[in-house]
């Protein structure tokens, strides 16, 4: 078990890597930055276990991020060195020529 001074050592570096990646976040309207301030400060004052969990919950998110981010990377170099037409549409049935 970390000492609590351990765990708020750690979580400020979680605070952060998150505010980094949060600067790429794609929707500008989402304020991912706010969103994470309100969610640390939330934590101000808690005792171990919750910080544990906080910690262990912000570690989940940043992951997401990086998954996130990896992603559109991939799709992006995807597009651009394999550029396909897209499928032609399915013909309906149910249109009468």
């Amino acid at each position: 078990m970390a000492s609590v001074q351990q765990l708020r050592l750690k979580a400020r570096a979680l605070y952060k890597e998150l505010y980094y990646l949060a600067k790429e976040y794609p929707d500008p309207n989402y304020r991912c930055n706010e969103r994470l301030h309100k969610c640390f400060l939330a934590h101000v004052g808690a005792d171990r276990d919750r910080l544990e969990a906080g910690i262990a919950k912000a570690d989940f998110i940043k992951k997401e991020l990086e998954a996130m981010y990896s992603l559109r990377k991939y799709r992006a170099l995807k597009q651009r060195y394999y550029d396909e037409p897209p499928p032609p549409p399915k013909p309906t049935w149910d249109s009468k020529p």
